[in-house]
């Protein structure tokens, strides 16, 4: 037979015979024993296997901390710090304005219409707290990303107020002369931001909410600037468009957050109140199976905003694969990211968008001429996040005004319509004013070139 010529089967036919040949309650005791080793293998596997996903958190959440995104030095000095933390400190200070105010004041800031009595005393009560988010602003700083654990971590900024915040910074900004005006409005480009790194994804859609209130602010003040302001003001946006803050970190962290909830849903010593450990014994394989499917976060820093349009294909198919999960945490985990990075590549379409317009015009008054295409138009830091292709313009006809712009999420050139269509603008586009060219002064001219 087999089993005499296999020691192993041999082995097990002896258990075999002595297991069935003793009494009822051997037989009942010896099969209980089983069981139990059993079960604690299954169990032992299954902790051995959580052990394993709790250090992969603990990798990933320590890898996330380690980020840093080093801003450029604008008009400052290096410095250091978390920009998420910093805004909140900032934000103590400003009160949230009522929806009425925040309309009236949003609408001055947006059509350049003079302040009233009461917005003039909205800004001027803040004028200390304004003072201070520029000093911040100008500095430059190596910020770190969060603990998604942290106990003591700065909480969120309140979103709300931070743009309330910015109303009052731009609003202070139009009313100074355009060479003061300019670094002012550059200045709440940079405050925003500064909320992106280390963040969630929502910080990126504010952030683009403050880039689309400052837009037409600059676009304003570069109408009389000098050629000084313009310069500075052109290079200041060529540095904000060339080293965009990290948004795809926010998937990365909504990644580990996910991560973070599949680990604490399968702890199973000691349970929560009103489930059993069996029940999340039960519950473990699904949610393993969903931590395969999110683990390696940190792949998503790969890509970033100069990436565009690229990386939002990358993304859309990501996504597409995670929408076709049967597990609710994989969807759930970012179904939301598309939104954020459509309002991200529109902050970015802007900033683009009014680099050259403010370059364009520098070199407007050193030729004392309009020159033949927009200024750096063929940067690839420049170009449309929406197609990768150069940004398109127009000049009036009666040469009043030069229009820029991007072709928007529907990726179609509509002539610089920035009207809004059922869901979003048309276009992304800035128009630049062309005042009459003050007479020539005798200096040296330089080409931004």
């Amino acid at each position: 037979m087999v089993a005499l010529n296999c020691p192993r089967l041999a082995s097990c036919w002896t258990i075999c015979r002595a297991l069935f040949g003793r009494p009822l309650i051997g037989k009942l005791v010896l099969v209980t024993l089983l069981i139990v080793l059993g079960i604690g293998t299954l169990v032992g596997r299954s902790e051995l296997k959580h052990r394993e996903l709790s250090e992969a958190v603990s990798s990933h959440i320590a890898a996330y901390q380690r980020q840093r995104w080093v801003r450029p030095v604008l008009r400052g000095s290096p410095g250091d710090g978390n920009a998420a933390a910093d805004a909140q400190k900032a934000l103590n200070g400003f009160k949230r304005m009522s929806n009425q105010a925040r309309e009236q004041l949003a609408l001055a800031v947006h059509y350049g219409k003079a302040l009233g009595p009461d917005e003039l005393g909205w800004v001027d009560a803040q004028a200390y707290r304004i003072a201070s988010l520029h000093a911040a602003a100008s500095r430059s700083w190596a910020v770190t990303a969060l603990d998604p654990e942290a106990p003591d971590n700065p909480p969120p900024p309140d979103y709300v107020r931070f743009v309330d915040a910015m109303l009052y910074v731009l609003a202070d900004a139009g009313r100074l002369p355009p060479d003061a005006c300019l670094p002012a409005a550059c200045d709440a480009i940079r405050m925003g931001q500064d909320l992106v790194p280390g963040a969630p994804l929502e910080a990126a859609s504010v952030s683009m909410r403050v880039t689309s209130l400052a837009a037409p602010v600059i676009a304003r003040c570069a109408r009389g600037a000098s050629y000084t302001a313009l310069v500075n003001a052109a290079r200041e946006l060529h540095m904000m468009a060339s080293n965009p803050p990290p948004t795809f970190g926010g998937i990365e962290l909504a990644d580990i957050q996910a991560l973070v909830r599949v680990r604490d849903l399968s702890v199973v010593w000691p349970p929560p109140m009103g489930e059993s450990p069996i029940k999340r014994l039960q519950r473990r394989p699904v949610l393993l199976e969903a931590f395969k499917q999110l683990d390696k976060p940190g792949r998503w820093r790969a890509i970033s905003a100069t990436k565009y349009p690229q990386a939002l294909q990358t993304w859309v198919e990501e996504q597409e694969w995670r929408d076709r999960s049967e597990l609710p945490l994989v969807r759930e985990a970012s179904g939301d990211v598309t939104g954020f990075l459509f309002d991200d590549m529109r902050g970015q379409a802007l900033v683009r968008v009014l680099t050259v317009g403010l370059a364009t015009l520098a070199e407007r008054v050193n030729r004392e001429r309009l020159p033949r295409e927009p200024i750096n138009l063929k940067d690839p830091a420049l170009a449309d996040p929406f197609n990768g292709r150069p940004l398109l313009w127009r000049v009036a006809s009666d040469g009043s005004e030069l229009s820029i712009w991007s072709v928007g999420e529907d990726r179609r050139d509509d002539k610089g319509s920035s009207e809004w269509a059922k869901q979003a603008p048309i276009d992304v586009t800035v128009h630049f004013g062309l005042a009459a060219l003050a007479p020539p002064v005798k200096t040296a001219k330089r080409s931004l070139r």
